[in-house]
């Protein structure tokens, strides 16, 4: 599998290796290409209102090429990441930012893996499923982990 990362924000350094190990796991065993874009909130908020017709920032979007075929090198989906929000959130929390990114990248890559979080059994599943993830890459999840406010939120936790 096939992990591309574009930066294309100047909020914070990227570590491309690390964003790669948090989608491969994420990801596991599926087949083509995958894209991760990390962008900045008016970058990604434009994408919400293009989209899903949400006119606010999001931490974490994922687009699944669902007509790709599924072979090694051919392009099945992208995860677009604000890296400004975890910038954000990491100094507020005083977590590393590389773990905040980690997380939405792990959440993110689930979305395109099948996973979804639109009712509140399917969330925890899939919650659970990223704080497995998480700590199998060796990131605190206690520290982390942020639980969800309420489902109707615009962000992916």
């Amino acid at each position: 599998m096939k992990i591309d990362v574009t930066d294309l924000q100047d909020i914070t350094p990227i570590d491309s290796k690390a964003i790669r190990r948090a989608a491969r796991a994420a990801l596991g065993d599926m087949l083509g290409c995958y894209s991760v874009v990390l962008v900045d909130d008016e970058q990604i908020s434009k994408l919400n209102q293009q989209y899903l017709g949400r006119d606010a920032a999001t931490d974490v979007m994922a687009f699944p090429f669902k007509d790709a075929p599924l072979t090694a090198d051919d392009c099945a989906g992208e995860i677009v990441v604000s890296a400004q929000r975890a910038f954000v959130e990491a100094r507020e929390r005083g977590l590393d930012v590389g773990a905040e990114l980690a997380l939405y990248v792990v959440h993110g890559a689930l979305h395109l893996a099948g996973f979804d979080d639109a009712d509140a059994p399917h969330a925890a599943e899939m919650h659970d499923k990223e704080k497995d993830i998480l700590a199998q890459l060796g990131y605190d999840v206690s520290r982390l982990w942020k639980p969800l406010k309420s489902l109707s939120r615009t962000d992916g936790r």
